[in-house]
């Protein structure tokens, strides 16, 4: 039966992080049972934008702290490692005012951005026969996910395996937006990047998520907890339950759990810790997106509602000009060139949008909200 553990953890203070984490793993068998000594330990962080920690937007540099001294302890080397989707000479700045490359030195382990690409074919998979990886997460004897519990506009919730769409150097990530605009198409693909890569464990900061408009506009959210796993599927489904989501609402969750890799049944999932009952949140603010109107809908309608959705369930990213530095990442960032710079701020062109929400996700300034048409908004209710 597959475990994820569930420690409680009030706060961000480094031996109170420290004690959660080294728990949370002695409740899954401890950490020797996933590394040995001598054995490259690669650590993916969420680092998705140059944003503090307070923001709760990336992995906290104390959660980082505490895991590599849990891999020192058994003896693996450790390299800190990520790929964000931001612009090359934007990633060092991120690195530095989120906390995670000094957290990394100071703890003596390297930090790396992945830059490799080692292409793996992917032919089962017709809209994307081809997977372009970071040959330095390939390359690692062992892989372990460090994700932020968070919300997300486009897929709902963001977790371990979500994580793992870091592992994709460069530009690439744009592109495959562009190929699978559709959540559900996105959740396969996500799924044939978990089967790739085949991480070994994934350690979840819980202890200030993000609710409402995330990855990355949405409020922090204390949730007060640590979650551990080798079963990243059993994982984001007990911690997508823990914010008020069935875990198969996410389609990550319920394609991974389809093909086999991991369990996200509730039911037959063991959880060791703190129970569910005691960390369960009952008012968190979920994510606004097409998909999660969805799981509004009348069941009797779905089915022929579904594929109308997008243009009858409209909602849209807009810009709101007074917070618009003009800066021009929405842009750079947009999958389908669908906005371009306006005399105050960009225009988009809500025929090539797809809805990605990749312009609110790398807006630093929170500038990219979203509007909703009259339908949207009694199902968002």
């Amino acid at each position: 039966m597959s475990q994820v553990s569930i420690v409680k953890c009030s706060d961000y203070e480094q031996r109170k992080v420290d004690r959660a984490v080294k728990e949370s793993l002695s409740l899954i068998g401890g950490l020797g049972k996933v590394v040995k000594a001598g054995q490259k330990v690669l650590l993916k962080v969420n680092m998705l934008n140059a944003d503090p920690p307070e923001k709760a937007v990336t992995t906290h540099p104390a959660l980082l702290r505490s895991v590599i001294r849990a891999v020192k302890e058994v003896k693996g080397e450790v390299i800190v490692g990520e790929a964000p989707g931001i612009a090359y000479k934007d990633i060092e700045k991120a690195w530095h005012v989120t906390g995670l490359k000094k957290a990394a030195k100071e703890e003596g382990a390297k930090v790396i951005n992945f830059h490799k690409i080692k292409t793996i074919d992917n032919s089962q998979n017709k809209q994307v026969p081809v997977l372009h990886l970071a040959g330095e997460v390939l390359g690692s004897d062992v892989v372990i996910s460090l994700p932020k519990l968070k919300t997300h506009n486009f897929t709902l919730f963001t977790g371990a395996i979500k994580n793992l769409y870091g592992c994709i150097p460069g530009f690439h990530k744009k592109e495959l937006h562009r190929l699978v605009p559709r959540p559900e198409d996105f959740a396969r693909l996500m799924i044939d990047i978990f089967a790739a890569i085949k991480p070994d464990l994934a350690i979840m900061d819980g202890i200030v998520g993000m609710e409402g408009d995330g990855p990355a506009a949405g409020p922090p959210r204390k949730i007060g907890v640590v979650l551990a796993s080798q079963d990243f599927v059993a994982l984001d489904a007990v911690a997508s339950h823990i914010i008020g989501y069935a875990p198969f609402d996410i389609d990550i969750t319920r394609v991974a759990a389809e093909r086999g890799l991991g369990e996200g049944k509730l039911e037959k999932i063991e959880i060791k810790g703190a129970p569910l009952s005691e960390v369960k949140i009952e008012d968190y603010q979920l994510a606004s997106s097409i998909n999660a109107l969805l799981n509004k809908v009348p069941g009797f309608v779905l089915f022929a509602f579904r594929h109308l959705a997008p243009w009858v369930l409209k909602i849209k990213p807009v810009i709101n000009k007074d917070r618009c530095t003009k800066c021009g990442e929405c842009i750079r960032h947009c999958p389908t060139e669908a906005m371009k710079m306006g005399k105050d701020c960009p225009i988009i062109d809500t025929r090539r949008c797809i809805r990605c929400f990749c312009c609110q996700e790398f807006c630093l300034e929170r500038a990219v909200g979203i509007k909703y048409n009259w339908l949207a908004k009694r199902f968002q209710i």
